[in-house]
């Protein structure tokens, strides 16, 4: 039997962040780099002109193995493949990019081989990021490259299970262990992309650089389709840059343009500000159940801005998934909407009280212009179903649902399967389209494992 959730599209809305620290390690650094500007026509405050760098690398890396990708009965997946990119060169035309040492815009499209074609294929992948400089010399550029976009795959779960095994068991026993027959970690064609790493460029000659590069890249749809463990990969890159001759002279080290921040607390206009946000999406649970869930999302913010940045907030967070009025297939009798196959949480009934969640979250953001990227972490004070997690410790207790308080003892490393515990995360990106009004997507998970995107508006006073 065969589904068309399965062979159609689905392009995820999700966007992920760089890891916290090492975005911390650039805002303490920043502040003690010299700022790199081109000079600026004497009758304008910015030069209004676009230079351009090209860049072609080839790249080598490996699939990280994890609890989907190592069940396969091959070696660690070696991935090939590589990299062209169009930079567009700091000439002071966004004053945000000054505010982040000058940092370069940059369009590019991936290609990897994942080195197993029968379950994992290639992997496309067009996205823009950001090179920011940490260190400049004469010759040498050292800085940071995080980036997002989308990745399309040609390998998913639809196109690897046998057509009789599509709504069964996607694993066999062979010689008493049990072996996948299918992709278990992609469910759709569309994914997400995110990437983030360490680049060096050296000059070699006038007008061409030598450039290395090394990181992390991941992608998924964040549940809106599964099975979604996703990719986690690490490359490393070597190739060159050219950069055209252009007329007006080379880089050199100056003073900014008036109208620029000198200093990292300049140009903070508000420093309080109150964010009302409202999102909605939608989710799946497990490969084997028919539905999709509705899920939304609320949450109020008050935030202080320190620095022109960087922000902070602490914000109390609302959350609804509909994934948890289901019952768990045991339970289900005649009933057939709504039944879910995925064992982790105890669903003996169809309760609309378990759907909701709420809790409070420290909120760090960075800020780039009127578009900001930030990294919540959330502790749960209303959370029915920790009570109904995990499924085995719940059957034990006859059924009926575990006395937890705010703070319990778990496994985070077994959250993805096992339970979502106390902590919850988001990455959010937001654009302010005027002084009050913005729009948000968001991605809600618990550590490894992603629960829903969604994405709204909001406004802030």
């Amino acid at each position: 039997m065969t589904s068309y959730r399965f062979h159609t599209m689905s392009v995820s809305m999700a966007v992920r962040l760089l890891l916290l620290p090492v975005l911390i390690l650039f805002t303490l650094s920043a502040s003690a780099t010299p700022r790199l500007y081109r000079k600026s026509n004497p009758k304008k405050k910015t030069d209004t002109s676009y230079q351009l760098r090209y860049r072609m690398a080839g790249a080598v890396g490996f699939l990280n193995r994890d609890d989907k990708v190592r069940d396969f009965k091959f070696d660690r997946p070696v991935i090939t493949g590589g990299t062209v990119a169009l930079e567009f060169l700091p000439t002071g035309r966004w004053k945000c990019m000054q505010q982040w040492n000058n940092a370069s815009i940059g369009v590019a499209f991936s290609v990897f081989d994942l080195g197993q074609q029968q379950y994992l294929g290639q992997v496309f992948a067009p996205h823009t990021y950001l090179s920011v400089p940490l260190l400049r010399r004469e010759r040498v550029t050292f800085g940071l490259r995080p980036g997002l976009g989308l990745a399309f795959v040609n390998r998913t779960y639809a196109n690897t299970v046998p057509p009789e095994e599509l709504w069964k068991s996607i694993t066999k026993t062979v010689d008493g262990k049990k072996i996948p027959i299918a992709n278990q970690s992609i469910g759709s064609i569309a994914n997400v992309f995110l990437t983030g790493g360490l680049y060096i460029d050296v000059k070699l000659v006038e007008c061409w650089d030598f450039t290395f590069s090394g990181g992390w890249q991941h992608l998924s749809n964040g549940s809106v389709m599964t099975p979604n463990g996703g990719y986690n990969m690490f490359n490393v890159e070597a190739g060159i840059a050219y950069t055209p001759k252009y007329k007006t002279s080379g880089f050199h080290y100056y003073q900014p343009d008036t109208d620029v921040p000198s200093k990292l607390h300049d140009g903070v206009t508000k420093k309080w500000g109150i964010d009302f946000t409202f999102g909605a999406g939608t989710r799946s649970v497990y490969y084997r159940d028919r539905d999709w869930f509705a899920a939304a999302s609320f949450s109020i913010a008050a935030y202080w801005q320190p620095y022109s940045i960087f922000r902070i907030g602490l914000g109390a967070d609302m959350y609804y998934d509909g994934a948890y009025a289901a019952i768990y297939k045991d339970f289900a009798g005649e009933n057939t909407q709504h039944v879910t196959y995925y064992s982790k949480t105890y669903l003996s009934e169809s309760k609309v009280t378990n759907c909701f969640r709420a809790g409070l979250s420290l909120q760090p953001e960075f800020v780039f212009g009127n578009l900001t990227f930030g990294y919540h972490v959330g502790i749960y004070l209303y959370d029915p179903v920790k009570n109904l997690e995990p499924f085995a410790d719940v059957k034990k207790n006859g059924g009926k649902p575990l006395n937890r308080g705010i703070f319990y003892q778990y496994d985070p490393t077994k959250a993805s399967n096992y339970q979502d515990g106390w902590c919850y995360q988001k990455l959010i990106m937001r654009y302010y389209c005027s002084k009050h009004f913005f729009v948000h997507v968001g991605l809600k998970l618990h550590i490894f494992k992603a629960e829903f995107i969604d994405a709204g508006l909001g406004f802030r006073i």
